[in-house]
């Protein structure tokens, strides 16, 4: 071993895809001085034996994006350096079998109008047009894609490496990392050839992901799945013919293609999910090229089905088994982005890494050198998972994702492993009134209230609980609900400079009174969201901040990070072991005072307000805010009193009419309140963009992305709109479209129960005409008429009811 020590701006560990893209994209912002280690061959890991399809037939327009960018960054480099990719535009055809699959294509056909993707909606007549020898009797119908195909994974992953040596990066082969430790603010990492001292780490290791973390204190949330194909003899009906699409059918849970003039079959079993090197030991450091025994007894009903869907593959030969190890997380989509320890990036957790490599490395690269990514990138950040996430969940929920990877999309769905993740002291108080829960962040919500183990019916139109949610958000207007808000981020932050550093990290001015309370915008560098938090003053070294549950670490990490050396801050996350109730309606201020001496009147607890008391003599910080539009207080207390807390509630409220209300209400009365959510405030978009202009006071005062906020010109608006339909709300994703043409799309919506009127936010571009408006959904164009202010109690006064 050389004593030699280099130096670099990034040290990229692994060669396969992911890393590679994330170097090229990190050169094309001009950070080219780079190195990327690979202990052995570039692709020598998952990447090599993949079997590299690209579809543009996804459900979301962020995985459109990334899949649209990859196969534009990969086609650029081969024009560039001359290095064959071996590109196949052969297009895709993905089946429908059910209704459920019928109208996720239609949604499907929604994201290809938002990225103008060409395809159609076609029937079992066109599909046996495209594909004379794939069996439609059962066939509903498909979606066509025309600009994706399959690519030959090696020949990319080495014409992404030819590009970035072109413009001055590093690429170090058969030199293995063996370690990592902290030195000053930089990272010393041992390699077999050297010490490398480099600013950024970003790990790009694939299957080794997980022991590579625990060098950086981190414990990376990726699993090691093993995954079939197999290549038929040759097929002679494919001589002297145009090579067919790329079929996709859930039937058999994977997919078929032309290989050369052989068949390929892909199967995702459906039972069963062996998994390979998992933790402590991790994967063996000399695998390399690692294959595995093909097993049949496993995979052998689904080959039938896809020898059923294809007959002249029934009868051919298996010339070649691949079965080979890939990556996989708990929520099936990536891990891109910053990792919580300090200048370390992760890009693995890939389980479809040609697909994605080129726009993930895009969006990790405009990350670490921007600061954030044109696209919302907050479902691949490696911090969504807490402290819930442990190595049985890790594993559990992983191998229950890829068993049900070729599950219909329906809104609603859920993972069923291991529930309930996070079981809190309410749970089963609640689960015996009939509450049915989603889970989020590992904790359990109530969605609705219906029978006791009663099991949600899920789909894109309205859905039976449809009328247990009106009645619950009815009866609360009329008199009072709770909500199960258990599930809440809670920081204490305090300290001398606690007020100094939230001020200038808020784009609205902080509470300036003990006892007030404001909601708050914390920008990036570049204006834009990076969260949004509530902010109570307790005092004026000591303040409480609430937002959603799934920001619970990226928030507490980012907050603290922006701690300047020798203030006096101190941070508390309260996330784990406090909880919250929030009770609103008419009737909340008669309830809350039959249990507390403190003075609930408007003049003494004023709206946007917040105090320290006691509730049937249980230790509170009640906050008068309702984001439902009633009068309200969120009652934030020890999480081993919450059940106490309930109970008095409800007995107290009996009288008044009080009733349990679940997520889905919730959110109807939300958007009758026209009140923005997580849906809309996105890491892509700024407060000016989405009408918040009045919550930004810079007048005389400076904060973080200010000059960037002001000097941007928002090329979207965002608008409130009534969808004109019966059966079916917005979900958020779909295109808005004038005369037939995208010009936006949708966000986040609702019914609204109280006023009877399908809700829903649309961002469009600047300047687009307001009337004539449609939202595509399932296919269908279905008008909106777009209104400026709330439909309910726009003026307030429920909120600031003197009752």
């Amino acid at each position: 071993m050389s004593d030699t020590i280099q130096t670099t701006r990034v040290a990229i560990i692994g060669g396969g895809i992911m890393g590679v893209a994330a170097q090229f994209q990190l050169a094309e912002n001009d950070w080219t001085d780079t190195i990327l280690f690979e202990k052995a061959e570039l692709t020598s890991g998952s990447t090599w034996h993949a079997a590299g399809q690209i579809a543009h037939a996804v459900g979301s327009r962020l995985m459109g994006w990334i899949n649209k960018t990859s196969i534009e960054t990969y086609k650029r480099v081969e024009a560039e350096t001359g290095q064959g990719i071996g590109w196949h535009e052969v297009g895709g055809i993905r089946i429908a079998t059910t209704d459920d699959e019928v109208d996720w294509m239609k949604s499907i056909m929604g994201v290809g109008k938002l990225l103008d993707l060409p395809m159609d909606l076609i029937g079992p007549d066109e599909v046996a047009r495209v594909n004379p020898f794939y069996k439609v009797d059962d066939v509903k119908a498909a979606v066509r894609t025309y600009e994706d195909g399959h690519i030959d994974p090696s020949g990319v992953t080495l014409a992404l490496a030819a590009a970035t040596r072109l413009r001055g990066a590093r690429i170090e082969r058969h030199n293995r990392v063996l370690g990592a430790s902290r030195k000053g603010d930089m990272w010393l990492l041992r390699t077999e050839k050297g010490d490398v001292v480099a600013e950024h780490v970003v790990i790009a290791a694939g299957s080794y992901a997980n022991q590579v973390g625990e060098w950086f204190g981190l414990k990376i949330p990726s699993v090691s799945c093993l995954h079939h194909y197999l290549v038929t003899d040759t097929v002679p009906q494919f001589a002297d013919r145009p090579e067919l699409p790329v079929m996709r059918d859930n039937a058999f849970g994977g997919y078929i293609r032309q290989e050369q003039k052989s068949g390929l079959i892909g199967i995702y079993e459906g039972h069963v999910c062996p998994t390979v090197w998992e933790m402590p030991n991790g994967a063996p450091w000399d695998a390399e090229n690692e294959l595995f025994q093909a097993d049949y007894d496993s995979i052998g009903d689904f080959l039938m089905v896809a020898f059923d869907k294809m007959p002249i593959l029934a009868e051919l030969g298996i010339k070649r088994v691949v079965r080979g190890a890939i990556t996989h997380t708990p929520d099936g989509g990536m891990l891109v982005g910053p990792s919580g320890a300090p200048n370390v990036w992760l890009s693995c957790g890939s389980s479809i890494g040609l697909a994605w490599g080129g726009g993930a490395g895009k969006v990790l690269a405009d990350w670490m050198v921007h600061g954030e990514a044109e696209i919302n990138t907050r479902s691949f950040d490696p911090r969504r998972y807490g402290e819930f996430a442990s190595g049985s969940f890790i594993k559990e929920r992983t191998k229950d994702e890829f068993m049900r990877r070729h599950d219909t999309p329906c809104p609603g769905k859920q993972f069923h492993s291991l529930r309930p993740v996070k079981k809190h002291p309410l749970y089963d108080r609640l689960a015996d009134k009939g509450a049915v829960f989603g889970e989020i962040a590992g904790w359990e919500r109530p969605r609705y209230f219906g029978e006791v183990g009663e099991v949600e019916q899920i789909g894109w139109g309205h859905q039976p609980w449809h009328k247990n949610a009106k009645a619950e958000a009815q009866a609360t207007r009329r008199a009072a609900g709770v909500i199960d808000l258990c599930a809440f981020a809670q920081f204490e932050i305090s300290g001398k400079d606690a007020g100094a550093l939230l001020d200038r990290l808020s784009a609205n001015r902080i509470p300036s009174k003990d006892g007030r309370m404001s909601l708050n915008h914390l920008l990036t560098e570049k204006g834009r969201f990076e969260t949004e938090i509530t902010i109570w003053r307790i005092a004026l070294d000591r303040f409480f901040t609430g937002s959603s549950i799934a920001r619970a670490a990226p928030d507490f990490d980012w907050i603290r990070s922006h701690i300047r050396p020798g203030e006096d801050v101190t941070m508390i996350n309260h996330s784990a072991d406090w909880g919250m109730l929030a009770l609103s309606g008419p009737a909340s201020r008669r309830i809350l005072s039959e249990l507390t001496d403190a003075d609930l009147s408007n003049q003494a607890f004023p709206w946007l307000s917040g105090q320290e008391i006691r509730v049937a003599d249980i230790p509170c910080h009640a906050l008068r805010v309702s984001f439902v539009g009633e009068l309200g207080w969120e009652l934030h207390a020890p999480l081993d009193q919450i059940s106490e807390l309930y109970d008095v509630l409800f007995e107290a409220g009996a009288k008044h009419g009080i009733t349990d209300l679940g997520s889905y209400a919730f959110n109807g009365m939300r958007m009758e309140k026209a009140y923005r959510a997580s849906g809309e405030l996105t890491t892509d978009v700024g407060p000016f963009d989405v009408g918040l202009d009045r919550f930004v006071i810079s007048d005389g005062r400076d904060f973080l992305g200010r000059g960037a906020l002001l000097d941007r010109d928002p090329d979207w608006q965002l608008l409130y709109g009534e969808l004109h339909a019966d059966d079916i709300d917005i979900h958020g994703g779909e295109p808005v479209l004038l005369n037939g043409c995208p010009v936006g799309l949708t966000t986040s919506g609702g019914y609204g129960y109280s006023i009877d009127k399908s809700l829903g936010w649309l961002f469009v571009r600047k300047g687009t005409p307001q009337t004539g408006l449609n939202v595509r959904i399932l296919n269908r164009d279905i008008p909106v008429t777009i209104h400026q202010d709330a439909l309910f109690d726009p003026q307030n006064l429920r909120l600031r009811s003197e009752e």
